[in-house]
C-alpha cells in the first residue's frame, strides 16, 4: 500500500510540475503579494499610522482606558505647541497668516483658494515632508474617531437590524471602541487574500491532471481488470490530498516568512475590534485572526482539491477540465476570499452564512469523492 502510494505521489511530483509551481508562484507573487510587502507602510499618512500605532502599543498596551486616551490627547496638544513654534520660526508661513497650527489647519483650499498658501502647504507636506505635521493629522483622526464613536454607535444601533443591533449594544455597553490605526490588519487582509489565491491555483495545478492523465494514456483499461487496480482510485485520492497538504503548508510557511518583514508582530495581541474600520461578531486577537484565516485557507483548498479530482475523473480532456474550473477560481479570487476568508466574521455578513457555506462546501466536495470512488469501483472498463 505504502509503495503504491509513494509511486502515485512520484507521478504527481515530477520535475516539470515542480518547475511549473515555481514559475506560477513567482509570477503570482509579483502580481498579487509583493506590493503588500515592498510598499508597507504605503507612503503617507499610512507610515504615520503605523508608527503611531506601534507607539500606542508600546506605551499603553493592547487596550486603552480613559486615562490612556487623556494622555494621548496631551501628547497631541504638546505636538500642536511644537508645530506653533515651527510655523512661527518660518517667516514665509507667518507672512500668509499661518503663525499657529490651528490657523494652518483652518485653511480650506476649496472654499478660499490662495495660490501662495497652496504652495506652502505642498512644500511643508510633500517636498519637506515634515514628520510633525503628518503625525498631527493622524493623531487628530484617531482622536476624532474615538470621540465620535460613542455617538456614532448609538446612531448605528437605532438603524441596525436585530442581529447586528445586539452586537453593537454589546460593544457600546462594554465600551469596546476602535482606537488603533487599521494599517496593519488591512495590510494583512490584502496580503492573505493574495496568498490564498496563489495557493488555490497551485493546488489545482497539482491535482487536476491526476486521473485524466491516466485515462488519456489508457492505463485505466489495464488497472480496472483487477480488484487492486480499481482500489487504486482511492490511493490516488490519498496521494492528491497529501500532495495538496504539502503544497498548502509549504507555501504558507514561505509566504508567512516573507510577511514577517512587515514587522506587525507588536499588533498580534491587540483584539481586532480595537482596530479602526470593520466591526466583527467575535473578539479574537490579531494573531488569532491570522490563525483563523490560515485554517480557512486549508479548508477551502481541500474543498477545491476534492472538486478538482472529481472533475479530473469525469472531464473528457484538459480543455474541458480547465474550462469547468475557471469560473470557480475567478469567483473565489474576485469575491469569494473577501467573503469567506477575510470577511468570515464581519458584522455585516450574516453570522450563520460563512459557517454554513463551509459546511456545504465540505459535504459536497467529500460527497463527490465518495460517490466517484464507489462508481469507479463498479465502472465497466468500456465506459
Amino acid at each position: 500500500m505504502l509503495r503504491v502510494l509513494w509511486n502515485e505521489m512520484k507521478k504527481i511530483w515530477t520535475w516539470k510540475m515542480l518547475g511549473l509551481l515555481f514559475i506560477v508562484n513567482l509570477i503570482l507573487f509579483f502580481l498579487v503579494i509583493e506590493f503588500e510587502i515592498e510598499y508597507f507602510p504605503n507612503g503617507r499618512p499610512e507610515l504615520d499610522s503605523y508608527r503611531i500605532g506601534m507607539e500606542m502599543i508600546e506605551k499603553y498596551g493592547i487596550e486603552m482606558d480613559e486615562e490612556d486616551i487623556a494622555d494621548f490627547k496631551q501628547v497631541y496638544e504638546a505636538q500642536v505647541t511644537e508645530a506653533d513654534r515651527y510655523l512661527q520660526a518660518r517667516s514665509e508661513f507667518v507672512e500668509v497668516g499661518w503663525d499657529t497650527y490651528e490657523k494652518y489647519r483652518a485653511y480650506d483650499p476649496f472654499e478660499h483658494p490662495e495660490e501662495r498658501k497652496e504652495e506652502l502647504d505642498f512644500q511643508l507636506m510633500h517636498e519637506e515632508q515634515v514628520d510633525l505635521f503628518w503625525e498631527l493629522q493622524e493623531r487628530e483622526r484617531l482622536i476624532e474617531f474615538h470621540d465620535w464613536k460613542e455617538v456614532g454607535l448609538e446612531s448605528i444601533i437605532a438603524d441596525s437590524p436585530e442581529p447586528q443591533k445586539t452586537r453593537y449594544v454589546e460593544l457600546l455597553e462594554n465600551r469596546m471602541f476602535q482606537l488603533y490605526p487599521e494599517v496593519a490588519i488591512r495590510n494583512f487582509d490584502r496580503f492573505i487574500e493574495g496568498v490564498a489565491a496563489t495557493i488555490l491555483i497551485s493546488v489545482l495545478l497539482v491535482v487536476s491532471p491526476i486521473y485524466l492523465q491516466d485515462r488519456n494514456r489508457r492505463l485505466l483499461d489495464l488497472q480496472y481488470t483487477t480488484e487492486k487496480g480499481r482500489a487504486l482510485y482511492r490511493t490516488k485520492v490519498l496521494a492528491g490530498t497529501l500532495s495538496s497538504f504539502w503544497v498548502v503548508t509549504g507555501l504558507l510557511a514561505v509566504y508567512f516568512v516573507i510577511y514577517a518583514q512587515n514587522k506587525t508582530s507588536p499588533y498580534f495581541d491587540v483584539p481586532i475590534h480595537m482596530f479602526i474600520g470593520k466591526e466583527y461578531w467575535y473578539d479574537p486577537t490579531f494573531f488569532q485572526y491570522i490563525v483563523l484565516c490560515t485554517i480557512g485557507i486549508y479548508v477551502l483548498s481541500f474543498v477545491f482539491v476534492f472538486l478538482a479530482m472529481g472533475f479530473s475523473t469525469i472531464m473528457p480532456n484538459y480543455v474541458a477540465l480547465i474550462g469547468i474550473q475557471i469560473p470557480l477560481v475567478i469567483w473565489m479570487i474576485g469575491d469569494g476570499f473577501n467573503r469567506l476568508l477575510t470577511g468570515m466574521i464581519d458584522l455585516w455578513t450574516a453570522k450563520w452564512m460563512v459557517p454554513t457555506v463551509y459546511i456545504v462546501f465540505v459535504i459536497v466536495s467529500v460527497g463527490v469523492m465518495v460517490y466517484l470512488s464507489k462508481r469507479e469501483k463498479k465502472r465497466d472498463i468500456s465506459m
